[in-house]
């Protein structure tokens, strides 16, 4: 989706490979390494958790939310065309929605398979960080790279329409619900409220939501560096039936 989207796929990119030598070396330094004490008692694990929930923050409140593609819920990022057919726009809703739910069931059943093998293994913590880091970097790889959610479910144009934008925090804070604390339940309950004021609002304002309705989300309105082909999707007049 541009500079930002690219740098962070990078770092998350950097932030794996680390994570997997040391892994690989000694799965038990991971532990030791996010209880090392900074600054008298703050941890290093206090110090992602803070930036974790400030990230999540941001999402949340309309005047730090700058960005359309996960900013489209709220008024700011809403430009409405000048006629649209609502009985269009209530058939875009209902297909996406059922996408959803088709993504969200696999997602509950795939991440309960991986409880599973964690539970009847007794395997660490450090297991639980491994699929955490690897979550977190396949969110920047879908943006960046290649999306399955794209491909096989909702066939959007881009990110900026994508239907589950949002539902990036919740779906890699999902593994944290295995491990005992505050600061991994605190966070997993702010991801969780991101998803839900999402919903609630695609409930409420659906017609922010599409291209059809929202000039923001169109092509000739978007100021990202997309990775899609924009002509393509400019002269396919048809793309939303598809």
């Amino acid at each position: 989706m541009g500079r930002k989207s690219r740098v962070r796929f990078i770092f998350r990119s950097i932030l794996l490979v680390i994570f997997i030598i040391i892994f690989i070396v000694d799965k038990n330094k991971i532990i030791d390494i996010l209880n090392y004490n900074v600054i008298s008692s703050i941890k290093i694990y206090h110090l992602i958790w803070l930036y974790m929930m400030i990230e999540t923050l941001f999402l949340i409140i309309p005047y730090t939310n700058n960005d359309s593609y996960n900013g489209k819920l709220f008024l700011k990022h809403y430009i409405p065309t000048e006629k649209y057919d609502e009985e269009k726009l209530d058939k875009y809703m209902k297909r996406n929605n059922k996408h959803a739910l088709s993504v969200l069931v696999a997602w509950i059943v795939m991440n309960l398979f991986l409880y599973i093998i964690y539970i009847n293994y007794n395997l660490s913590t450090a297991y639980i960080y491994l699929v955490f880091i690897i979550y977190y970097w396949c969110d920047m790889f879908c943006i960046n790279i290649w999306c399955p959610f794209h491909r096989l479910f909702f066939k959007s144009k881009c990110c900026n329409e994508c239907r589950i934008y949002n539902w990036d925090h919740v779906m890699y804070c999902t593994p944290l619900l295995l491990i005992r604390s505050f600061w991994t339940y605190s966070l997993f309950a702010l991801s969780l409220f991101v998803f839900l004021q999402w919903e609630y609002m695609i409930r409420k304002h659906p017609e922010r939501f599409t291209p059809f309705t929202n000039k923001k989300l169109q092509c000739g309105s978007c100021k990202y560096d997309c990775r899609f082909n924009k002509m393509k999707h400019l002269k396919s007049k048809n793309y939303i039936n598809k």
